[in-house]
């Protein structure tokens, strides 16, 4: 019996550009030197502030990488972030629930905001509702 090779055709980054700048919560987006810089406001809900965030992709097969511009996450309240990398990039995903023939608006975006949504009822709480993991710490 064959085995099945399955190959991931990956959008470009143009293509990504262009499904990001059609998002109207898009404040700005470019393509500079090989490297998607995208800007936009997510509210996750209709009680929920809104959060300037930032993300980061070059079209490796690792997830891009997105943090929140403002407000500030951490706080008097919140001084450990979970579920964040160094440099409090928010962890979105397992590493295997991203690839790149996968649009940046339909997965990554719509992740940011359900994380910010977490985060807003861990500041109540204190505790993690998203599940997931904690992302190892690099050294």
């Amino acid at each position: 019996m064959a085995s099945t090779v399955v190959r991931v055709v990956g959008k470009t980054l143009p293509q990504q550009l262009l499904a990001l700048a059609q998002m109207p919560i898009t404040s700005d987006v470019e393509l500079r030197n090989s490297r998607l810089t995208w800007r936009g406001n997510l509210q996750p809900s209709p009680l929920s502030r809104t959060f300037s965030v930032e993300l980061r992709y070059g079209g490796e097969r690792r997830a891009p990488a997105v943090k929140v511009i403002s407000p500030q996450l951490r706080s008097e309240e919140v001084t450990d972030l979970p579920h964040v990398y160094s440099g409090d990039e928010l962890c979105l995903c397992y590493p295997w629930e991203w690839n790149a023939g996968q649009l940046i608006t339909r997965t990554v975006i719509p992740w940011a905001s359900e994380w910010l949504l977490h985060f807003e009822m861990f500041k109540t709480t204190g505790k993690w509702h998203g599940g997931g993991h904690e992302p190892a710490v690099a050294p």
